[in-house]
């Protein structure tokens, strides 16, 4: 029957993209790219997580048609009055799959909002579904121990953060270890093969330059056990 088709095709990704640039007074003023995922082929879960980031996009859109471009145009009235230059303002909202493993899947989002004195926000998170049911996966279940997940994020976040800090690698706040907790994205986690991301917010935790750290974590938070040691000979091999 024609109602079951869609079962039979693979479900896949595929990303929406608009662009536009609004003016005044046929001058740039701002322009904007956004990209949105449909989830196909995936039945009544794929559904849920389609109109989720529908309305995403349309939320954005919004904001960057109304606020930021009445803002953007104020900027180049002001612009104009002291005889300068005026730099159209840029937005940006684009994604990728991360992982689709079995049931889950991962999404990997950015946005960006550049003024046209070139002060950008940033913003990362990631999104992991469990397809079948439409539904967000729970960040504990990410890890191979749902209890006490937490903890063990936070001291590999301060394990690496310190790590890279000393290696000169990532430049963060000296009260950063104590603000982490409070900052740590535990709804904006992405799951990658390399491990489970966390992408911190702008300004949380790191100057506004260093845009939105990023740390992986590995899924395994079991401890393991310690090696045994001896001082004993080895045995010869027995004949």
């Amino acid at each position: 029957m024609k109602k079951f088709e869609r079962s039979h095709y693979a479900p896949e990704v595929i990303w929406h993209q608009e662009a536009s640039t609004l003016t005044l007074e046929g001058e740039p003023v701002l322009k904007y790219s956004l990209s949105w995922p449909e989830v196909t082929g995936a039945g009544p879960g794929g559904c849920w997580i389609s109109r989720y980031y529908a309305r995403l996009a349309k939320s954005w859109r919004l904001r960057w048609r109304r606020e930021m471009y009445w803002r953007a145009c104020l900027s180049l009235a002001g612009q104009r009055a002291a005889s300068r230059p005026f730099t159209p303002w840029s937005c940006r909202l684009a994604g990728e799959v991360a992982l689709w493993q079995d049931d889950l899947l991962s999404l990997r989002l950015e946005g960006e909002e550049i003024r046209g004195d070139g002060k950008a926000s940033r913003v990362r998170w990631g999104d992991v579904w469990k397809v079948k049911d439409g539904a967000p996966c729970p960040p504990g279940e990410l890890f191979a121990q749902k209890r006490g997940w937490r903890r063990y994020v936070l001291n590999q976040i301060r394990a690496q953060g310190g790590a890279r800090q000393a290696a000169g690698d990532l430049v963060l706040d000296p009260d950063w270890k104590v603000r982490v907790k409070r900052a740590l994205p535990t709804h904006g986690l992405c799951l990658t093969e390399a491990g489970v991301e966390a992408a911190f917010p702008q300004c949380t935790i790191a100057p506004a330059a260093e845009g939105t750290p990023i740390f992986v974590i590995p899924r395994n938070n079991r401890p393991q056990p310690p090696e045994k040691t001896t001082d004993a000979a080895p045995r010869p091999a027995e004949i």
